[in-house]
């Protein structure tokens, strides 16, 4: 969102300090700054952006339709509820690249249990792949801690930690940015997201501390496994295709 010369002003007056003040702070020149809130040229995009950056900075949050407010911490709480577990995994997922629309950011997985739903695994592999497709094309990565001696692994990079069962979430939950997302399978399958920075941080700790003492996944166990697992789901996906073929012969 560009920025506009109202909220400029507006940003300023809140925090009370000078045109001199401001410009130091963004490092443009005080007559740059001066004609940029007289209007008298047209302002460079990085020079709104180093104002901007200084605003918020200061705790100044810029809102649509040029509204300015001084930044509190935000904490809010979504549910999602749905009777297809597939579903819910779906937005779960949907989640992490709404949180890094620009791409880059880490998404940190506690208590993932892949061998939870058997019985839709086929479904359940094909959600995270478009996934983490896109999510490797946008640059976001992922690390996860897998119950030790877990060996369902999904995700083409080796990004695993093996913990002892004692230090395994039985729930899953993930921290990406300034949320968390845990999920409670039911039924109904429930996902609850929590928006706070504050909040984020403190499982973000608790999952670096767990991951420092984690055991790495040897690269030759994954690519194993992994094989396993990209085998098992393109027999299905043949499977799949020749009953459908099957049943339009018979039509």
């Amino acid at each position: 969102m560009t920025i506009s010369i109202e909220q400029i002003r507006a940003a300023r007056g809140l925090l009370g300090i000078s045109q001199k003040e401001l410009a130091e702070k963004a490092g443009i020149s005080l007559n740059s700054l001066n004609n940029i809130e007289r209007n008298v040229a047209s302002p460079r995009a990085d020079s709104l952006k180093s104002i901007r950056d200084a605003l918020e900075s200061d705790g100044i949050e810029f809102l649509e339709g040029n509204g300015v407010r001084p930044r509190g911490e935000l904490l809010d709480i979504e549910k999602i509820e749905g009777t297809d577990p597939v579903d819910v995994l779906r937005k779960f997922y949907q989640e992490f690249l709404m949180a890094f629309p620009g791409g880059g950011g880490e998404v940190q997985y506690v208590g993932i249990d892949n061998g939870r739903f058997e019985h839709l695994k086929k479904e359940k592999l094909r959600v995270y792949k478009e996934f983490e497709q896109e999510a490797i094309r946008r640059g976001i990565t992922e690390r996860l801690l897998f119950l030790e001696g877990d060996t369902s692994f999904i995700s083409e990079r080796n990004n695993y930690r093996w913990v002892p069962k004692e230090l395994f979430g039985e729930i899953p939950m993930a921290i990406y940015g300034d949320n968390v997302s845990i999920v409670l399978w039911g039924p109904p399958s429930r996902m609850v997201v929590i928006r706070n920075k504050s909040i984020a941080e403190t499982f973000r700790r608790q999952f670096e501390a767990t991951w420092s003492i984690g055991t790495p996944v040897p690269d030759e166990i994954h690519k194993f496994h992994k094989a396993k697992e990209d085998e098992w789901l393109e027999q299905a996906e043949e499977e799949e295709d020749s009953a459908g073929k099957k049943g339009k012969k018979k039509k």
